[in-house]
């Protein structure tokens, strides 16, 4: 099943039991078929000290209904920043660009040509 943002945020926070995650703190993907990744843009705003101390990524497979938490530390993104793909660096909205693999051999693994291929597979949920 196909899933969107507020879906998705929905069901995690039923799994959850309560309202953790909202449209703030959360970022949300469908797994792109032909490429096997997950594609996020993440304001870098949102990792600035004293904003957050977590980023929820929220991956879905719309063919097997599958839906993946990453809770990642902000402290986890500010470290990695020089290796991580920026787009539109010193412009008004820069965003941190990620493509997360779904293949089993770079699992969670950041995978844009330009980035250092920062694994995010710790930050798996149950």
């Amino acid at each position: 099943m196909k899933l969107d943002k507020p879906q998705a945020i929905a069901r995690r926070n039923k799994e959850l039991g309560g309202a953790v995650l909202g449209v703030n703190n959360c970022q949300f993907a469908l797994l792109d078929a032909k490429r096997n990744i997950w594609w996020f843009d993440i304001p870098v705003s949102r990792i600035a000290v004293g904003q957050y101390e977590w980023i929820h990524l929220l991956l879905n497979n719309p063919q097997t209904d599958q839906l993946l938490h990453l809770k990642v530390t902000t402290a986890f993104l500010r470290g990695q920043l020089e290796g991580l793909t920026v787009r539109n660096a010193g412009k008004r909205r820069p965003t941190i660009s990620l493509e997360l693999s779904a293949d089993r051999d770079a699992w969670l693994k950041d995978v844009r040509p330009t980035g250092s291929g920062a694994s995010f597979a710790q930050f798996l949920q149950a």
